[in-house]
């Protein structure tokens, strides 16, 4: 449940917030395995889930990392460290995926074999592969960041770490990507970003034009 006093969850979004301080206060297990669930739970292309996650809690384990980190801001005093990596070997498990969709029912028994050859041509080329794993991972990573907010916690990404050293130490097997490191914790102090100017991101129709909200309304309007 929402805490007292806590900031509404669109009011984080629509200021752009991000974590300055966390509190010391361990999270409860319960609620860390509540935002774990909703991360992995994050729609993904055929069931495919690319993504895998590394929970560091413990205060050993955290210098561990944080030894393999350049300037790591405000995570440096987060009780959980999350590391997010990418598979791009999941789409090989795409007849186990498939058979899961069956049994769940959001997929027709005798569909597989079509899926899986269309999976096949689409992610076992190239680099597709591992811009797919990057891509699903950060979104599950967007995820676990609004259900974090949704608990009053935040997360803060960490920008700069030694891929190699990380996964060594971590026992991370090379197949892998190291996606991200991040802290998670309850939020002591936060900041509101500049607001964004849509117009530098958002255009109508095709690119370079400029977007408008009034842009539809003033069309129909003109039509009728």
């Amino acid at each position: 449940m929402p805490e007292p006093g806590q900031p509404s969850f669109l009011a984080l979004l629509h200021d752009n917030v991000c974590v300055t301080r966390f509190k010391p206060a361990p999270l409860p297990p319960d609620l860390l395995e509540t935002v774990l669930k909703v991360a992995c739970q994050t729609p993904s292309p055929w069931n495919l889930q690319t993504w895998q996650f590394v929970v560091v809690r413990s205060p050993t384990a955290r210098k561990l990392v944080l030894k393999h980190c350049g300037e790591t801001g405000p995570s440096a005093k987060a009780p959980v460290l999350l590391i997010a990596l990418g598979d791009p070997a999941a789409w090989k498990r795409a007849p186990e995926r498939l058979a899961e969709m069956v049994r769940s029912g959001t997929l027709k028994e005798g569909e597989e074999a079509a899926h899986l050859e269309q999976i096949r041509r689409l992610w076992s080329v190239g680099g597709a592969a591992r811009t797919l794993a990057v891509a699903r991972t950060h979104a599950a990573l967007q995820q676990l960041s609004l259900a974090a907010g949704a608990f009053n916690l935040g997360t803060a990404w960490i920008v700069e770490y030694d891929v190699a050293k990380l996964m060594q130490a971590l026992h991370i097997p090379q197949n892998l990507i190291v996606v991200a490191v991040l802290g998670l914790g309850y939020c002591e102090e936060r900041r509101a970003l500049p607001a964004p100017v849509l117009g530098r991101m958002v255009f109508a129709e095709a690119y370079g034009l400029p977007w408008s909200r009034n842009r539809e309304e003033d069309k129909s309007g003109g039509e009728g």
